[in-house]
């Protein structure tokens, strides 16, 4: 099929409008003292938390401290006590069994299993049998108990490919939480947690989000901990001024490049979006440079994904490759229009952040990054020529390669980028070597992002879809393949979950940014609800949630 090339204002996609975030972000005072203060009063209450963490006692005591542990994640303070943590669990799991063996409370069981499992300790899901009757279904007389299903219902996220009990369990908590639901018999609060866990469960959840919510239902608790509640507060105000502040740097560094102008009327400006899947990457105030560098290339990233959807003939598309491969600044005066502006945007945002890294001498950073870029436009340029009918892949070779353009290792690695010296040489190389882990967050990737976008594909005459590949290879209706695709994305997250525990070569730090990424893939596509693309929506939901609306402490 011949390529054409496009006339880009006469495409038939809606003009977007511009973003009001960008300006009411850059209206936005930031006052420096108050981080100071903030700081101060956290760093006077944390003696208290670490006190609590180091007391010494029996198997109860133990316990209580893995509860803790729950608590401190759900409201977000857990990085605040990291070391403490690691050794509590280091210390718990060697006598897990003894400590759990006459425990009859679900909360307390399923808590304990989804703390281990998050820190990559390998408890058996066997735990659960307890719970269970001579046929395998878990006790009817369970549904009473509310708090234990939810729980339990949190920790059947954590399942491998081997949890069988878990899917058990899963059916057993949907069903029940829904009926919670429907019924309203639950107090308010306690009924919006259900919702929000229904929608994503914490182990897909955005941890700033988590922390946010889970702060406004923990302050109705009638038996919360006053301390524990004015941490946790402190800490996300604190959190919420960072966010504001790196943002607004983010904003600036954007209108310094003043692309707006030299783009066609249907551009997506997506400036918040890529900040905020930054965001998704990293939640620790420690990080907050890293999120920045996360926003410059998400910003070219999704720059480049738009051009390769919408803008680029494939001839245009192979003369941007060729460039990429050659890495001259030179090569911009061989490009013309929009694969201009993206080649010289690549290299602005590389010169820029090579700044920044190399006068902390880790430049290999930066070669290992611009490797990936190279490989994902080679990438993108096979899909350009599958949407066109130039070549027709496989299904499996299309979430494959799609993967790959889904900026999936272009992602981790660039989030690496952002954690400086905590992550060395051997991560970046684990990731071009394509373990399964992250073959399966790609796969995952690119079947959600598909889905999401089927019917839009399809009317626009798109047909580099993986349903459209999955109908025509395997002869199934859209319907079946569809229900087919979801299936392979559950069973493709237990693959996720028991490759997190296997992997045993890789920091803990670096297994947490490739989870940050299947969690980021959950918030940009599960539903309908594509943030990228809808502003009115979850996006919207999100930035008020986590930026305007205030806590009062």
């Amino acid at each position: 099929m011949e390529d054409q090339t496009f006339d880009y204002e006469s495409l038939a996609f809606t003009k977007l409008s511009h973003s009001q975030w960008t300006d009411y972000f850059l209206s936005v005072p930031i006052d420096d003292s108050e981080l100071d203060v903030l700081t101060r009063e956290i760093d006077t209450l944390k003696p208290e938390v670490r006190e609590i963490l180091s007391s010494q006692g029996e198997d109860e005591t133990s316990m209580r401290k893995v509860l803790l542990i729950q608590l401190l994640l759900s409201l977000g303070l857990a990085f605040h006590f990291h070391n403490e943590i690691n050794d509590i669990l280091e210390h718990v799991f060697r006598r897990i069994d003894d400590i759990t063996g006459d425990e009859k409370d679900l909360s307390t069981i399923s808590i304990m299993f989804h703390v281990f499992r998050t820190y990559g300790y390998n408890v058996s899901s066997d735990i659960f049998k307890r719970f269970t009757g001579d046929d395998g279904k878990f006790e009817q007389s369970l549904k009473g108990d509310a708090k234990g299903i939810l729980s339990l219902y949190e920790a059947a996220h954590l399942g491998t490919t081997t949890d069988y009990i878990l899917e058990e369990a899963l059916r057993f908590t949907s069903s029940h939480l829904k009926s919670l639901l429907a019924g309203g018999a639950c107090r308010r609060h306690f009924l919006r947690l259900i919702r929000n866990t229904l929608y994503l469960p914490q182990r897909w959840n955005m941890e700033a989000v988590i922390a946010r919510e889970y702060i406004s239902f923990y302050e109705q608790e009638e038996d919360h901990d006053k301390m524990l509640l004015k941490l946790a507060k402190l800490s996300f105000k604190s959190l919420q001024l960072h966010y504001i502040k790196e943002l607004k740097t983010f904003i600036k560094w954007w209108m310094e490049l003043d692309l707006t102008s030299k783009w066609p009327s249907q551009f997506r400006e997506r400036i918040v979006e890529a900040w905020l899947a930054g965001l998704m990457m990293y939640y620790e105030p420690q990080f907050s440079d890293g999120r920045v560098i996360a926003a410059k290339f998400n910003y070219l990233l999704t720059i480049l994904d738009d051009a390769c959807d919408h803008y680029f003939s494939i001839p245009e598309l192979t003369r941007l490759v060729d460039c990429v491969e050659r890495w001259s600044p030179d090569g911009v005066d061989t490009l013309e229009g929009i694969s201009r502006i993206v080649f010289k945007l690549m290299l602005d945002v590389f010169d820029d952040i090579e700044t920044g890294v190399r006068s902390k001498g880790s430049s290999y950073h930066l070669r290992e990054m611009l490797d990936e870029l190279k490989t994902l436009v080679r990438a993108n340029l096979d899909l350009v020529k599958w949407a066109r009918g130039i070549q027709v892949p496989s299904f499996e070779e299309h979430v494959e390669v799609g993967g790959i353009a889904l900026t999936t290792y272009a992602t981790l690695m660039y989030s690496f980028v952002g954690m400086g010296e905590t992550v060395g040489k051997e991560a970046y190389a684990w990731v071009r070597a394509r373990p399964r882990l992250i073959k399966s967050l790609a796969a995952k990737g690119r079947l959600m992002d598909d889905m999401t976008d089927f019917e839009n594909d399809m009317s626009n005459g798109f047909a580099a879809n993986a349903i459209n590949y999955y109908m025509k290879e395997c002869l199934v209706t859209k319907e079946e393949a569809i229900l087919d695709c979801q299936r392979m994305i559950w069973d493709i997250n237990k693959t996720i979950n028991e490759e997190l525990l296997k992997t045993s070569d890789m920091p803990r730090r670096v297994l947490k940014q490739a989870h940050n990424f299947g969690r980021l893939l959950e918030l940009l596509y599960t539903k309908s609800d594509d943030i990228y693309n809808c502003r009115d929506g979850k996006l919207k939901e999100y930035m008020v949630t986590l930026l305007i609306d205030p806590i009062r402490l």
